[in-house]
C-alpha cells in the first residue's frame, strides 16, 4: 500500500479516537459534574482541529509548489498557536480541577506564557528550521512545565488525601515524561537534525506540524481519560451524583455510590463508611444512625472484609485511592 494512504488512515485513527473521547469526557461531566471531564472534554476537542489542520495541509491543500521550495515552513500559525493553545489550556485546567489549584495567576499564566512564546519565535526567530524547531518545541516545553509542577506540587502538599490520589496516576505520570521527551527528540531529529534537501528528496510530504510522538502522547491521555470515564458511568448505575460545590463531604458523596457499587456493600454499609469518611467513630456514628454500638461495630465489620483491609484507616485509604 502507499504510504500516503497509510498515513491518509493513521490520520483519520486518530481523529476518531480524540473526537470519541471528547464525547466520552462530555457524557461523564454531564453525570458526575466534576469539572475535570469538562476541561478534558475541551482538550481532546481541540486537538481535533489541531490534527485536522495537519489533515489539511497533508491531504487536501496539497502543497506540491510550496513543498519543493521550502520544506520546513509553518502551514498555519495562527491557527496552531490558538488551537494547540487551546488543547495544552485545556489540558492544564483539567490538572488544576483534580489537584484543586485554585489560584487564577497559576490557572492563566502558563497559557498567555505558551502564546507570548511562541508568538516571540515568529517574530523575531530567523526563518528556517531553527524557527521551525523553537516553534513546535513550545508545546513541549509547556507540558514539561506541568509535570514538573505536579511533582512540586504533590511534595509540597501535607494532605495525605490528596498524596493518594495523585499517586493513582504515577504510571501515566512517567509515561508522559517518556513520550514527552520523545516528542522534543522527533523535533531535534526531523527540524535540526534531518537537512530541508532530505526532506524535500522524501516521497512523503514533511510538514512541521506533524509529530507522531505528540499523537501517541495524546493518545495516552485519551486511554486514560477513557478508563476513567467508563468506570465513573459505568458504577453510577441509575443515581446521579450529589450535586453540591468542591467540599469533602459534596466529593464523598459523589464517589461513595460506585465505590459501594465496586466494593459490593449493602445501602446500610455504605452510610456507615460515609460517616467513617467524615470521621465519625463508632459512637457517634451509633448515636447519627441511632443503631446500637454493637450493630455499628459488625457493619465495620462487614465493610472491612468486603474492601479487603485490616482497619479503618486502610479503608479510608482504599476509598481516596478509588476516586
Amino acid at each position: 500500500m502507499d504510504i500516503g494512504f497509510g498515513l491518509f488512515y493513521y490520520t483519520l485513527i486518530v481523529l476518531l479516537a480524540v473526537i470519541l473521547t471528547a464525547a466520552t469526557c462530555l457524557a461523564s461531566y454531564l453525570v458526575t459534574r466534576n469539572r475535570t471531564y469538562a476541561c478534558a472534554f475541551a482538550g481532546f476537542l481541540f486537538y481535533f482541529f489541531d490534527v485536522a489542520l495537519v489533515f489539511q495541509d497533508d491531504f487536501l491543500m496539497q502543497r506540491a509548489a510550496e513543498l519543493s521550495s521550502m520544506p520546513f515552513f509553518i502551514g498555519s500559525p495562527v491557527a496552531s498557536i490558538v488551537i494547540g493553545g487551546g488543547t495544552l489550556v485545556s489540558f492544564w485546567l483539567a490538572i488544576c480541577e483534580y489537584i484543586k489549584e485554585q489560584r487564577l495567576a497559576m490557572r492563566l499564566v502558563p497559557g498567555a506564557a505558551f502564546v507570548a512564546g511562541s508568538v516571540a519565535v515568529l517574530l523575531f526567530a530567523e526563518p528556517g528550521s531553527l524557527q521551525m524547531f523553537l516553534f513546535y518545541s513550545m508545546r513541549a516545553l509547556l507540558l514539561y512545565w506541568m509535570l514538573a509542577y505536579i511533582a512540586v506540587n504533590y511534595i509540597g502538599t501535607r494532605d495525605d488525601v490528596k498524596r493518594l490520589r495523585m499517586r493513582r496516576h504515577r504510571v501515566l505520570y512517567v509515561a508522559l515524561w517518556v513520550l514527552v521527551t520523545l516528542v522534543l527528540m522527533e523535533n531535534v531529529v526531523l527540524l535540526l537534525v534531518v537537512g530541508p534537501q532530505l526532506a524535500g528528496s522524501s516521497p512523503l510530504p514533511f510538514f512541521p506540524e506533524r509529530n507522531f510522538a505528540e499523537n501517541l502522547l495524546v493518545l495516552c491521555c485519551a486511554f486514560a481519560a477513557c478508563m476513567s470515564a467508563w468506570k465513573s458511568l459505568s458504577l453510577r448505575r441509575a443515581e446521579p451524583p450529589t450535586q453540591g460545590g468542591p467540599s469533602l463531604e459534596t466529593f464523598i458523596d459523589q464517589n461513595l455510590v460506585p465505590y459501594g457499587a465496586a466494593r459490593q456493600l449493602s445501602k446500610r454499609e455504605a452510610e456507615v463508611l460515609r460517616l467513617v469518611l467524615l470521621g465519625k467513630d463508632n459512637q457517634n456514628i451509633a448515636t447519627a444512625m441511632h443503631l446500637a454500638p454493637s450493630t455499628v461495630k459488625v457493619h465495620m465489620h462487614h465493610i472491612l472484609q468486603k474492601a479487603e483491609r485490616s482497619n479503618r484507616k486502610e479503608l479510608i485509604q482504599d476509598f481516596w485511592e478509588f476516586s
